[in-house]
């Protein structure tokens, strides 16, 4: 009798372990099946382009051009160093970083960068603030200033629209710099 009420309980042990096995199997395949849902309903990239360029010059430093995604600027007359940032969307992730002219080879040389990864509410933000510039058929505003430069450079595989100018971005181009400052300071802490 003793032994029934032993090997009742080990049997009782044995299904419980085996049914937290099958709900743990169960949840892991749902939450892969959910994930490239979420995925998918990221706003489209790019869907109209204005002001493209396909053979205009990028400055960006090689490994910093996204395959689709954006390149912000800005620097100044008076020093060789440039301050950057840059969202990849299909990787999810934004990286400031700084450069220097290389005064031997005329090159962009990344001194410092710093990377965080980012949710899809903030690639979706990115996203709608990109196509806005994408679209916009002329090109972006600027305040004027004398000893400030500033530069957008947006991409989608091969095409690219390239925007630079004296001054300080405004419109749809300062929107999505605003966007991204907000972005970084709430996730480079």
């Amino acid at each position: 009798m003793k032994a029934d009420k032993q090997l009742r309980r080990l049997s009782i042990v044995s299904m419980a372990i085996a049914l937290a096995a099958i709900c743990m199997v169960t949840n892991a395949l749902a939450a892969d099946a959910v994930a490239p849902a979420a995925a998918s309903a990221l706003p489209a990239y790019a869907p109209v382009k204005a002001q493209v360029c396909t053979d205009c010059k990028i400055n960006v430093p090689a490994g910093m051009i996204p395959q689709r995604g954006v390149v912000l600027s800005n620097g100044s007359f008076a020093t060789p160093v440039g301050y950057w940032e840059m969202v990849d969307i299909d990787q999810r992730k934004m990286t400031r970083f700084i450069t220097q002219l290389n005064a031997s080879t005329q090159k962009l040389d990344v001194v410092q960068s710093r990377t965080v990864p980012l949710s899809d509410g903030d690639v979706a933000a990115v996203i709608e603030l990109a196509n806005a510039v994408w679209r916009f058929p002329q090109k972006l505003p600027a305040e004027q200033a004398t000893d400030v430069v500033w530069g957008v450079d947006l991409f989608d595989g091969a095409v690219a629209r390239k925007e630079f100018g004296v001054g300080q971005v405004q419109g749809d181009g300062a929107n999505l710099k605003a966007a991204l400052a907000q972005i970084w300071q709430r996730l480079a802490r």
